[in-house]
């Protein structure tokens, strides 16, 4: 969920506040937690599971991993548009099925008029420039402790389901956080402790940037604490912007309607009582919870695993052995409609596999952040009140009113 904040408001002042509703049916400690919600792995309809199958199948493909077709669903060709697939054996490229949707409408731009952002054309050149092994790499990099199936079926929902437009916007995603903003080899790798390094750097450019960088994270312009009422981990946002919600009704013009939808403004605190219990709305905004926010600088020493590429090399080498064998079981379990349940659960124990390895590998590949210093983030346990590290564990404690410890869902990164 995310909540902008105009500025510091008192109680009964005026806020926009903007979320993401999802239904509910089981409480936790106290918590609405969401069940597994539809179109999420583990609740799936036919239907589903066969989209998230296609997909699959033209995602190893672009990667140059040769999955198995399946007969009744998957040739050579993926009609745009449509989410099926149409057999057309005449061409075997992989950028084939992309090429004949440009031709069938005279050469011109793509005919999803929902490309509003170029992701189309932004494809074409990926596929025509990167080598198939890099975006396999961007793939699973991004997947991290993710379940892959999870992060399929995220760009299948946002395309309602059409396999074609589900490919693109994934592809286009990776290219943007490879070559456009390097989220795994800058941002995630250099993080804060760069930061200030640079900030005493001669070049005049680098020092702006790093001392702009860190105003904003000490004046706390954003900042991730607590849950909602479902659940959710919630992202506190203090814009600048003047009159938000009259800019939004500009705004929401460019959005897809779903995602527009999502989006609601309430204006004092019984309404935002609506979504966020008072006891978990921190003072600023009239709640009862204590926090306040405080930027923990980088501490020396804190990236130290980062230098030891002995054991991160070990960690990427069997991490790439697990990536593997899943892409292997993939292809049994798109190929195998007799055997797609035992498939199913073994896809999903090489799933957990990559997500417990991955915390592994964690510190030596991403420097360490405000949310580890703060105990947000704790080797894979992810406490949304904070709590740090090395804190005596008092099981009847709570820390600042929060709930207890609860587990990381796939949907806290939807």
């Amino acid at each position: 969920s995310i909540y902008l904040c105009e500025g510091q408001p008192k109680p009964k002042d005026q806020y926009p506040v903007l979320f993401t509703p999802q239904p509910t049916e089981t409480s936790y400690g106290g918590i609405m937690v969401a069940s597994i919600l539809p179109g999420r792995p583990g609740n799936l309809t036919a239907e589903q599971e066969a989209r998230l199958q296609e997909l699959w199948t033209v995602t190893l493909r672009v990667f140059g991993v040769q999955a198995p077709d399946r007969p009744e669903d998957v040739e050579d060709q993926l009609q745009p548009g449509s989410g099926t697939a149409t057999p057309d054996k005449k061409s075997k490229k992989k950028n084939s099925m992309f090429r004949r949707h440009k031709e069938d409408n005279g050469g011109g731009a793509s005919a999803d008029q929902n490309d509003k952002y170029g992701q189309g054309k932004d494809f074409q050149q990926v596929l025509a420039t990167q080598d198939p092994e890099k975006l396999r790499n961007a793939f699973w990099s991004m997947v991290k402790h993710d379940h892959p199936d999870g992060l399929l079926l995220r760009f299948l929902r946002a395309r309602k389901w059409d396999v074609h437009n589900a490919l693109v916007m994934l592809i286009a995603t990776m290219n943007w956080r490879m070559k456009e903003q390097q989220v795994d080899d800058d941002i995630m790798k250099n993080g804060e402790g760069q930061a200030v390094a640079d900030s005493s750097s001669s070049k005049a450019a680098v020092k702006r940037e790093a001392e702009d960088f860190l105003a904003q994270l000490r004046l706390g312009k954003s900042f991730l604490h607590g849950t909602d009422r479902e659940g959710r981990p919630m992202c506190f946002v203090r814009p600048t912007l003047k009159f938000l919600a009259g800019v939004w009704n500009i705004i929401k013009g460019w959005l897809d309607p779903v995602v527009a939808s999502k989006v609601h403004f309430t204006k004092n605190l019984e309404e935002l009582e609506r979504f966020v219990d008072k006891s978990h709305i921190v003072k600023e905004l009239g709640g009862d919870d204590p926090y306040e926010y405080h930027y923990v600088e980088p501490k020396a020493g804190e990236d130290e695993k980062m230098s030891d590429e002995s054991t991160r090399q070990q960690l990427v080498d069997e991490r790439a052995r697990i990536v593997k064998e899943y892409e292997k079981i993939t292809q049994e379990w798109i190929g195998d409609s007799q055997n797609r349940a035992r498939l199913q659960e073994r896809r999903n124990d090489l799933a957990e596999r990559l997500r417990s390895g991955y915390w592994q590998l964690d510190p030596y590949v991403r420097a360490r952040s405000l949310y580890d210093r703060v105990g947000l983030i704790q080797g894979g346990v992810i406490q949304y009140y904070g709590e740090p590290p090395n804190a005596p564990k008092d099981p009847a404690a709570v820390p600042q009113n929060g709930p207890p410890f609860t587990e990381h869902r796939a949907d806290d990164v939807d």
